[in-house]
């Protein structure tokens, strides 16, 4: 009996052994995994967009997949001074500019034309603002923009300044007013400001309120106004106002113009004028 008992603890101690030498070989190998085995990949940093890559630009689409646009329509977007123009066929959408990561939206409901507008392009415009005021996923490469949102994917590529030179010789009509980034349309029961800009850029003014002359130039992107007069008289209450948001802009160069057929927006410190064109 006792060859027995001594027989199962030698049998015991050799299983226990054995299973030591198991696990040591385990971890051994499980050792010899890991300094073979290759270091997780770091997560991608996340994408942002550089407000000053955009100042200064202008756009135009060139494809836009999940939405199909008005016939012969196209997006165009233009960007100055940390503000935000788009343009889809009819009325100029314009306000604050907001970027937050790659995130690119207005910062608050913009301001628009109120141009009569056929019924597809005017629910456009409705499209257009909404998706932008909601914001996008921005991302600019060289000379091209891609925004993606709401399952609308819209390649835009730098477009050519519109050229200037061909607002000479036409009539100018104030729309609306431009303050601190809000455009404000004109006061009820006011006559509209008007210049008519004569081929050389000599130009029959009209204030709302007063006759006048000024002389309109071209400087490369821009536009510049100077020799502004004005007969004598008084203005009073909203076309005084009028006035005065006229000949604010009628003064020196401007900072900004945007020109979208026949809609033109100059702007100066924050303060501008639209006109219509034609």
């Amino acid at each position: 009996m006792s060859h027995v008992c001594g027989g199962r603890q030698r049998l015991a101690r050799l299983g226990a052994a054995l299973l030591v030498a198991g696990m040591l070989v385990a971890c051994a190998d499980d050792s010899d995994g890991d300094s073979t085995s290759s270091p997780p990949s770091p997560e991608p940093a996340s994408a942002t967009l550089d407000p000053a890559a955009l100042d200064g630009m202008s756009y135009a689409s060139t494809s836009v997949e999940g939405r199909e646009l008005a016939p012969g329509s196209a997006i165009e977007m233009t960007f100055e001074d940390g503000t935000m123009s788009v343009w889809a066929g009819c009325n100029s959408l314009f306000g604050s500019l907001e970027v937050d990561g790659a995130t690119l939206a207005w910062a608050e409901e913009p301001a628009a034309t109120r141009m009569m507008c056929d019924p597809e392009l005017g629910e456009q415009d409705e499209w257009l603002a909404g998706l932008l005021t909601s914001g996008v996923t921005a991302t600019a490469e060289g000379d091209a923009l891609t925004l993606e949102g709401d399952g609308v994917t819209i390649e835009l590529a730098s477009a050519p300044t519109d050229d200037l030179v061909g607002l000479l010789g036409r009539t100018w009509t104030v729309i609306g007013t431009v303050s601190d980034g809000a455009v404000s349309r004109l006061p009820v029961n006011t006559r509209r400001p008007r210049l008519d800009v004569g081929p050389e850029g000599l130009s029959r003014l009209f204030t709302g309120c007063r006759s006048g002359r000024t002389t309109v130039s071209v400087v490369a992107t821009t536009l510049a106004f100077a020799n502004t007069t004005v007969q004598r008289g008084r203005c009073t209450g909203p076309a005084r106002q009028t006035e005065r948001a006229v000949l604010a802009l009628l003064d020196g160069p401007a900072h900004n113009v945007d020109l979208h057929e026949h809609l033109l927006v100059v702007t100066r410190d924050g303060r501008g004028l639209f006109l219509e064109v034609r």
